[in-house]
């Protein structure tokens, strides 16, 4: 296939993005170095949340989904990179909508691509839902990520930060197909195109800006892919943070999952007491914290080396 690069190739990498995770220094063999990622910022996150939760609702087809459109394609091309609004309209239970998914990619343009995903929705409510953990957290800590990887090339992968429109149903009820309407778009537009055939992995991110958080074992992601993002973490001394209880969670991991495409859901779905937080009046600032976005992003950062690496092995 046209992104195999050779072994040695694939171990250079693979060595150097590590290096520059953990150590922020290249050499692996090499005379010049290569350069390093930023640092997880939770205070820009925390900055990102803010920004989402003062826009008040946005949920799909709003003008408040715009005004958080417009600031990430802003912060995108305030890394240099080139974001993509992906357009489209779909019939739902209120008729015909518009929707928009906003993506970037980050790596050599004939890598694998791995997609890091989040939703920017909000859920739609008669009664005023900001949705500061569910879709704040999320669109913070992947644009947060996007900085942190943007200047980083020496990676034997690209990197999708995709953030997708529509996640959560029209109707009060998650009910298929009246839900996941942007990630279902993107994967028809990758088969369509043909661009599928790269794709070797999906992350998701979502609710992961719990005060207490403890990322869930999801039991339909890719096992193999969770065990190196909680493998990581342990390593990290972020152990306290992941193992959480055992459960289904059915979110937009599954629109890539039914193109066979190996997807892990990194999500705390303990929200509250008895998860009393999730789509409820008390998901604000005051439930979340910018120490949580860290923990999630450098969890997240943790685990690419592992990824990467298990990405050339497949």
């Amino acid at each position: 296939m046209p992104y195999r690069k050779s072994a040695e190739h694939g171990a250079w990498c693979a060595c150097a993005w590590t290096l520059s995770i953990l150590s922020g220094i290249v050499s692996c063999g090499s005379s010049s170095a290569a350069p390093s990622a930023p640092p997880f910022d939770e205070a820009r996150a925390w900055t990102h949340m803010k920004e989402m939760v003062a826009l008040g609702p946005r949920p799909a087809a709003s003008e408040e989904l715009e005004r958080a459109r417009a600031y990430i394609v802003r912060e995108l091309e305030s890394y240099g990179l080139t974001p993509v609004v992906e357009n489209f309209r779909s019939e739902t239970p209120e008729g015909e909508l518009s929707f928009a998914n906003v993506y970037a990619d980050i790596g050599p343009g004939d890598a694998p691509l791995v997609v890091l995903t989040t939703h920017i929705d909000t859920k739609r409510f008669d009664w005023h839902f900001v949705g500061a953990n569910d879709s704040g957290s999320g669109t913070a800590v992947l644009l947060e990520l996007a900085r942190a990887l943007a200047p980083v090339s020496a990676r034997p992968v690209t990197y999708r930060v995709l953030f997708v429109d529509g996640e959560e149903s029209i109707r009060e009820t998650w009910i298929d197909p009246d839900n996941r309407y942007g990630s279902r778009h993107h994967v028809a537009e990758l088969e369509r195109t043909g661009e599928i055939r790269r794709v070797a992995a999906c992350v998701l991110i979502d609710l992961i800006g719990d005060k207490d958080l403890r990322l869930s074992h999801e039991t339909l992601s890719n096992p193999e892919l969770l065990k190196i993002f909680f493998r990581a973490a342990r390593e990290a001394g972020l152990g306290a943070h992941v193992d959480g209880p055992r459960r289904e969670i059915k979110d937009d991991h599954l629109s890539f999952m039914s193109a066979n495409i190996p997807s892990v859901d990194l999500i705390d779905f303990e929200y509250g007491p008895n998860n009393a937080y999730w789509h409820d009046k008390r998901d604000t600032l005051e439930n979340v914290s910018a120490a949580s976005l860290g923990i999630a992003g450098r969890i997240v950062l943790a685990g690419l080396p592992g990824l990467e690496a298990w990405v050339l092995k497949n």
